[in-house]
């Protein structure tokens, strides 16, 4: 039970009602139960004459438009842009896999074709999560090319992974949401800690001695990194895409206030 699943603790769950089962003990109403193994309750459920509630039914979002036309105007990029570029090209060969922050949140707005080609830690919330995360999905299923998106705080607990990437031959494209900082913090409670010492992360296949990088500043610079990233299946490709520093995701912004109440 954490702030994330239950929406910043907004889901009102009455104990009496509830029943929580782990892989250590299980909880009924008030009462809990030490060494129950998890899959023996699932077992004891499935013997059980449970019957479905209704679901109401859902309609799907409709798809975003497949091609995307850079405006040579724009300024800085803003993330719903980047976002509606990402949609464009994702076709059915590639996975994507978001780390937290608006790299998870603005990814509530991507297509994904099929449910087996999203990964992201929205559970833990665990920081740094996209890359190494790319490696083992890659390697599980080559058939997929992963798309990271990846924040720059994230990116600087873990990117480094991508040594692991270019030893055995993986290429991923790694989106990179360079905003300055920690975004996800800005908005609930901002201070200098929330900011980063910005890497020329788009370097960073000259020290690995693989893969191709882009400073990305510009939609039409956008548009193009991914396009060459599209063509060149033999590497990795890292994009570092020079967001807002308060820019964010509608989604992200309405947790955001919503956490920010509570501190």
């Amino acid at each position: 039970m954490t702030d994330i699943n239950l929406g910043g603790f907004t889901a009102r769950l009455d104990p009496s009602r509830c029943i929580q089962s782990t892989s250590e003990k299980m909880s009924i109403r008030y009462h809990h139960y030490e060494n129950v193994r998890f899959k023996d309750f699932v077992a004891g459920l499935l013997r059980r004459p449970l019957r479905r509630r209704a679901q109401p039914e859902r309609q799907p979002r409709p798809r975003a438009a497949a091609d995307f036309r850079p405006n040579a105007s724009a300024g800085v990029i803003k993330v719903k842009r980047l976002f509606e570029c990402l949609n464009s090209f994702l076709s059915e060969r590639i996975m994507v896999v978001a780390d937290v922050g608006d790299a998870l949140f603005g990814a509530a707005d991507i297509f994904i074709h099929h449910s087996t080609e999203f990964l992201g830690p929205a559970y833990y919330a665990s920081m740094g999560f996209a890359i190494p995360a790319s490696v083992g999905a890659q390697l599980a299923n080559p058939k997929f090319r992963p798309l990271v998106l990846v924040g720059d705080g994230a990116f600087q607990m873990t990117g480094l992974e991508l040594s692991t990437v270019a030893r055995y031959g993986l290429n991923p494209i790694v989106i990179l949401l360079n905003n300055g900082g920690y975004g996800t913090e800005r908005p609930m409670q901002d201070g200098p800690y929330n900011d980063l010492w910005c890497w020329q992360y788009h370097r960073l296949p000259d020290v690995l001695g693989a893969g191709r990088g882009y400073d990305v500043k510009s939609e039409k610079e956008l548009h193009d990194a991914l396009s060459a990233a599209k063509e060149d299946t033999g590497t990795f490709h890292l994009l570092n895409v020079h967001l807002g520093p308060l820019d964010r995701s509608p989604a992200l912004q309405r947790l955001a206030e919503r956490l920010a109440k509570k501190i």
